[in-house]
């Protein structure tokens, strides 16, 4: 019998269950939206309830889909967005609505921090940046405003690591994932109690989990869990990944030679090396997939979604003309000059101080030379992260480049012409629900380790190169764009 395997990918809003067989053939993918909840102004919480609801319905329906049976699978994996915090109590009931890693509500939080030095105090241990979705910035919250519901907490879990104790009834957390929440120390390889001591929390040191690998088994299916998902009871469950994880393991990469790009709800570039690189800059790392490989990532929430609020609010009629769309970036890509658009409507981690905005607009300028606008700003934040991690030593081969705009060819070669590298779009739809289940075939040993199944399952791609006058055109346009994104940033901290 052939071995399948099923890939639960627990996004910010999308919830999905993929089966595949071990060569990365998908079968089928079902996905599900589950309403985010936003109580008040920054919040950004799901019902956890309604999450393994969501989960059962989207593993019954591939399984319905596909014509297999549950017995036909043969692991299980996950993807996961990062950070967050999903808090359960001893006996593994949600203490409250878990938090997806928009949430802001600790942002004045993390600004105190950063002016008692915290950030750089903290650093050397965790190799994180602060962010209010950090797991130790909400817990630092919810002690100061929901102490009764912070004194119920039994475990301190991620989106997956709650979704795989509902299935296997084991208190685990996946490495890729924990190792980015202000808690865990890189170089020890666990919790480090000087970080919670740090933020004030210490007495949740006591409620972190056993860490496991991505591919490491955390139980099995459970015959409760079995009963409400259709799945079969004793099937393995594995650790899985972070979904910047798993977009690069995707992608093919699983050294420092390729660079993984991905445009989704966040703009993200991610490399990765076998060893954590010092460095003047304070770069975000965490545990890759390979033991004894570390990834540093850079990114913000400016992808799509800021031309996505653009056309909802001024060009309604055009939400589905994507044609035209890339045609008007086609001609303003050849113009002489252009508008900047700066993409940080939903914020922006170069300084957290940034909002959108245009510059440059005049009587001249039409509807066109604004989306262009947008598809340049888009490129250039991208950049601002990019070049950081191209920092980090030479040897960047290629850019291997998922996410929605790359459906948009004209956008790629921007991408692409503004790095000076060829980028090499990947043609995979489901990253999340693809590495999810690489990490259950690698978990059941159908590949002996990482690197031989990313090798072996990698999928087609289209090579584009980039073009040296465009490059320059581009790069020019940049350095204004970063010198106005610094005097801004100056001003906003006055």
């Amino acid at each position: 019998m052939n071995h399948y395997f099923m890939g639960i990918d627990l996004g910010g809003t999308v919830t999905k269950a993929g089966i595949y067989t071990a060569e990365g053939r998908e079968i089928t993918v079902a996905a599900q939206t589950l309403s985010l909840l936003s109580p008040q102004a920054g919040f950004c919480e799901r019902d956890m309830d309604a999450l393994w609801a969501a989960t059962c319905e989207v593993i019954r329906r591939a399984l319905a889909e596909s014509h297999l049976s549950a017995e036909h699978i043969t692991g299980i994996g996950f993807s996961s967005h990062g950070k967050g915090l999903y808090l359960v109590d001893k006996s593994g009931r949600p203490v409250r609505n878990g938090i997806v890693s928009s949430d802001s509500r600790a942002q004045s939080l993390v600004t105190a921090w950063k002016a008692q030095d915290i950030d750089r105090l903290a650093y050397p241990h965790s190799f994180q940046q602060l962010w209010p979705s950090h797991p130790a910035a909400l817990l630092r919250w919810l002690k100061q405003h929901e102490p009764e519901r912070y004194a119920r907490t039994g475990y301190v879990l991620m989106a997956h690591d709650y979704i795989r104790y509902r299935l296997t009834a084991e208190f685990t957390c996946e490495e890729t994932n924990i190792s980015g929440s202000q808690l865990f120390n890189l170089q020890r390889n666990d919790f480090d109690p000087a970080l919670f001591t740090l933020f004030g929390i210490e007495e949740m040191m006591d409620c972190m989990p056993k860490v496991i690998g991505s591919a490491e088994l955390a139980g099995v299916v459970t015959a409760d869990a079995a009963a409400s998902c259709g799945l079969k009871a004793g099937t393995p469950v594995f650790g899985g990944v972070f979904d910047v994880v798993g977009a690069a393991m995707t992608s093919g990469v699983y050294d420092s030679t390729q660079l993984s790009a991905v445009a989704g709800t966040w703009s993200i570039a991610t490399r990765v090396f076998d060893e954590i690189i010092p460095a003047d800059y304070p770069y975000v790392w965490g545990k890759f997939s390979i033991p004894g490989h570390y990834f540093a990532h850079e990114g913000s929430p400016t992808s799509a979604s800021n031309l996505t609020w653009f056309i909802q609010h001024f060009l309604p009629a055009m939400q589905d003309d994507h044609d035209t769309l890339n045609q008007w970036a086609a001609r303003g890509y050849e113009k002489p000059d252009s508008i900047l658009f700066f993409p940080w409507l939903y914020g922006s981690n170069y300084d957290d101080s940034l909002s959108g905005g245009f510059f440059g607009l005049g009587g001249h300028h039409d509807a066109a030379d604004i989306v262009y606008a947008i598809y340049q700003g888009i490129v250039f934040s991208h950049l601002l992260h990019q070049d950081k991690l191209l920092q980090l030593g030479d040897g960047t081969q290629t850019i291997r480049f998922t996410g929605g705009p790359t459906h948009s060819r004209i956008w790629m070669q921007m991408f692409c012409d503004a790095s000076n590298l060829p980028l090499e779009i990947v043609d995979v739809e489901q990253s999340g629900c693809r590495a999810a289940a690489m990490c259950a075939a690698v978990g059941t040993g159908d590949y002996p380790g990482f690197e031989q199944a990313i090798k072996a399952t990698l999928p087609p791609v289209i090579r584009l190169e980039p073009d040296a006058k465009k490059h320059r055109m581009l790069r020019s346009r940049f350095e204004r764009f970063r010198r106005i994104a610094d005097a801004l940033s100056t001003v906003e901290h006055e």
